[in-house]
C-alpha cells in the first residue's frame, strides 16, 4: 500500500505483541515475536517508554502497556459511546430551554459537531452534525479549551493571528487565555456572534474519567431573541444536564475544569496501570 511508513508499522508490531501477553514481554521476547533488528527495536521501545505508551518494570524486566495507552483507549471509548449516552440529556435540555442544543468534541484546532437537537423553531446555523468550526470562535470550543492547561493550548494554536469571522472573533492567543479565565470564573462559555453574527450560544464542558474534558454542550439562540431570554435559567439547565452526563461518564467532579489545570491520573489509577 502506498504511503505506509516502516517505522509506524514497527510500532504497531510492538504494541500488538505486548497486547497478546498481559504479563508483559522482555526485550528478548519482543525480538523473537516481532523479528525486528535489535537496534531498531531498542530505539522504538525507548521512544515509546518516554511517551508513556509502554512501561518497563525494573524488577521483572518486562515491557507492558503504559498509562498513555489507557488514556487513548478511554478517549476512544468515550467517543464511541458518547452520543447515545448523551442524547437523553441533550433532548431534555432542548425541551427545557425550548432552544436548539448541540454537542461537540475537540479535534485539533476545531470542534467536531456530533449531536444536534433542533427546537420547534429551527435556526439557520452554519453548524450541523459532522461539521467542523474553529474552536476559538465558538462557545462549544471555548468551553472545551477552558478545561485545558495554558501550556497545552499553545501547542494547539502555535501561530497567530487567527481568522476573524466577525468583528467579535478572538484572533490572538493572549486574548483567548484571558477569555478562558473569565469562562472558568463565570462557570460557562458564550458565543456572542463570534462565528455567525445572528447566533448566540451558551456552552458548558462535559468531563469524563479522571475529570478530563470529553465534550461540550451548547444552547443556541437567535441574536434577536437573546435579550429576552433568561440567561440564568439557561445556564442553570446547562449545568444540571452536563453535570449529570459527566457523572455518567465517570467524572468525580464535573466542575474540576474551573481550576484551569488538567487533572493528572490519580495514584490509584496509576497503581492499577503500572
Amino acid at each position: 500500500m502506498e504511503g505506509r511508513v516502516k517505522s509506524a508499522d514497527r510500532v504497531v508490531m510492538v504494541l500488538s505483541a505486548i497486547a497478546d501477553i498481559p504479563g508483559g514481554l522482555s526485550f528478548t521476547d519482543l525480538l523473537n515475536k516481532t523479528g525486528l533488528p535489535k537496534s531498531s527495536l531498542h530505539g522504538i521501545i525507548q521512544t515509546m517508554v518516554v511517551n508513556s505508551m509502554i512501561t518497563y518494570d525494573d524488577v521483572t524486566r518486562v515491557y507492558y502497556f503504559g498509562p498513555k495507552m489507557w488514556e487513548l483507549a478511554m478517549k476512544y471509548y468515550d467517543r464511541l459511546h458518547l452520543v447515545p449516552l448523551a442524547w437523553p440529556y441533550v433532548e431534555r435540555l432542548r425541551d427545557t430551554c425550548g432552544q436548539t442544543v448541540q454537542m461537540a468534541v475537540l479535534e485539533g484546532q476545531d470542534v467536531l459537531y456530533v449531536a444536534k437537537a433542533e427546537s420547534h423553531r429551527p435556526l439557520q446555523m452554519a453548524s450541523y452534525v459532522g461539521s467542523r468550526l474553529p474552536a476559538y470562535a465558538t462557545g462549544l470550543g471555548k468551553a472545551l479549551l477552558a478545561t485545558m492547561a495554558s501550556s497545552r493550548l499553545r501547542t494547539i494554536f502555535p501561530k497567530e493571528p487567527w481568522r476573524a469571522f466577525t468583528k467579535m472573533t478572538i484572533t490572538r492567543y493572549d486574548d483567548l487565555l484571558e477569555k478562558l479565565q473569565q469562562i472558568r470564573e463565570k462557570g460557562f462559555a458564550e458565543d456572542i456572534g463570534e462565528y455567525s453574527p445572528d447566533i448566540r450560544c451558551l456552552a458548558y464542558p462535559v468531563l469524563g474519567l479522571e475529570n478530563m474534558g470529553v465534550a461540550a454542550i451548547s444552547v443556541s439562540i437567535s441574536a434577536d431573541e437573546f435579550a429576552s431570554v433568561d440567561k440564568g435559567d439557561v445556564v442553570q439547565a446547562l449545568h444540571r444536564e452536563c453535570h449529570l452526563l459527566a457523572r455518567r461518564l465517570g467524572s468525580t467532579d464535573p466542575e474540576a475544569w474551573r481550576q484551569g489545570t488538567e487533572i493528572e491520573f490519580s495514584p490509584s489509577v496509576r497503581e492499577k496501570l503500572l
